[in-house]
């Protein structure tokens, strides 16, 4: 192993704990620490840096800080990139291995939305449904969670409600956004064996 290459495993270790500092701020963030403790105000100071210009862009959503999980994938990106950088180079399979990681976080990230998509969607079936049998929907969005999934959705069902016609007075437009996610999903996984196929054969 060269110079470089000594380096870059150095730089992947150091940004592993950078990306674990993140995953223990936001840990803490859960239990309502003691803020003057010595641990908290290290772990606040030394990722706030990180953190602040992404919460300047990323509003908060239902109450939650998003900032942190686009930081910590923010930061995967980098570390690939740099490491790959350091120990050989961005070749042709490299770079094909790369995408290839990049699509499969965004194809892990879209199959979550799908079932925020989907979970929504049962919302939409209940509350049909009760409001069939003469009683009022029981949609309770003062619940954060519940609230959660609705504002997330929200975005992408609100275009689809001109093209998506109601059935019998239910809003079906999470089905289709849920469809047509499904078919991106798809064609997500297709070029992701077809890099990984392509980096593998420059590779041998």
């Amino acid at each position: 192993m060269g110079i470089t290459g000594s380096i870059g495993t150095l730089v992947n270790l150091l940004l592993e704990i950078y990306a674990w500092l993140i995953i223990g701020r936001v840990l803490l963030s859960w239990v309502n620490p003691d803020p003057y403790h010595p641990i908290v105000q290290f772990l606040i100071r030394s990722t706030e840096p990180v953190l602040a210009p992404f919460r300047r862009f990323i509003p908060p959503l239902a109450g939650m800080d998003l900032s942190p999980i686009v930081a910590l994938l923010a930061l995967h990106l980098i570390q690939r990139i740099v490491v790959s950088l350091l120990q050989g180079g961005l070749g042709v399979g490299a770079m094909a291995t790369l995408a290839a990681e990049l699509l499969g976080l965004l194809h892990l990230l879209l199959t979550c939305y799908l079932l925020l998509l989907l979970v929504r969607g049962g919302f939409h079936v209940h509350s049909w449904y009760t409001f069939r049998q003469g009683r009022p929907p029981a949609i309770d969005l003062r619940k954060s969670w519940i609230r959660f999934i609705f504002q997330a959705t929200e975005p992408a069902l609100r275009p689809l409600r001109r093209w998506v016609p109601t059935w019998s007075g239910m809003d079906l437009t999470p089905f289709a956004a849920a469809m047509v996610l499904l078919m991106l999903l798809s064609l997500i996984q297709e070029l992701v064996f077809g890099m990984l196929g392509s980096s593998m054969r420059a590779h041998f």
